[in-house]
């Protein structure tokens, strides 16, 4: 229960002559001449990495899903590193110019820097696409960005764990979970939860536990990682949680 999460998210708004130079060096390097360092697939979506950052999503064939979810007007593309050690996720998510969706989505990464650290270069551990939108529990978003694909095991497990850890912040934050966490009694309201979203709440995905004087909400990760966030009740203070930076909760 002492697991932290630093991920540092980086989101530039390129100036125009900028975002033409970075099309424009993609370009160069997609071309038939050059191999991709790396190659994914999610929902119809392709992405091809290649050195030293350029990246190039096609979208010709994306799902239904992944268009509804991308119908703008804005939409970020990005890639992660992140490691997993020690108990800790330390991950780098850094989005390019937000921008439309189109066939094809372009972008160099490589000049990208982290707090005046080194670039951030290929290979990553999952590129993304993500939408612009507020999110709700059990809503039609999903607790995942639009597309996520995942590059190497570790890409796949942070995207995991992340999705959890965001399903169980939003679960929380809820109006109606609100006022059962100042009620003086919440397990009636907590209970309905059970009947009306059976296999939702809590078997397996999210739990809850109350105490006199707490009430211990949990959501398990794919992964077998435990996400837990303890409220106090009577009051809106959140005393304990291990969502680090992965999900915000209030």
């Amino acid at each position: 229960m002492n697991d932290r999460v630093n991920i540092r998210r980086v989101t530039r708004a390129a100036p125009a002559a900028v975002v033409i130079a970075l099309l424009l060096a993609a370009g160069a390097a997609a071309s038939p001449r050059s191999a991709p360092l790396q190659h994914g697939e999610s929902q119809g979506v392709t992405v091809d990495v290649y050195a030293p950052g350029r990246i190039v999503f096609d979208l010709t064939n994306a799902s239904a899903n992944a268009r509804s979810h991308l119908r703008g007007p804005q939409i970020a593309p990005g890639c992660v590193k992140a490691r997993f050690s020690n108990g800790e996720w330390d991950a780098e998510d850094v989005f390019g110019p937000t921008t439309q969706f189109g066939p094809q989505l372009r972008l160099d990464l490589s000049s990208m820097q982290l707090r005046g650290g080194p670039a951030f270069r290929a290979p990553y551990d999952g590129c993304e696409i993500g939408g612009f939108y507020g999110h709700k529990w059990n809503d039609g978003w999903g607790t995942r960005d639009a597309v996520e694909i995942w590059l190497t095991a570790s890409g796949r497990h942070f995207f995991n764990d992340r999705a959890a850890a965001r399903d169980l912040a939003y679960f929380v934050r809820s109006g109606r979970v609100h006022k059962l966490r100042i009620s003086g009694d919440p397990r009636p309201g907590l209970e309905w939860f059970v009947h009306r979203y059976p296999g939702r709440v809590p078997r397996h995905v999210i739990g809850f536990w109350i105490g006199a004087r707490t009430i211990v909400f949990t959501a398990t990760s794919s992964t077998g990682r435990r996400f837990f966030v303890v409220a106090n009740r009577g009051s809106f203070k959140l005393p304990s949680k291990n969502l680090g930076d992965l999900a915000f909760v209030f």
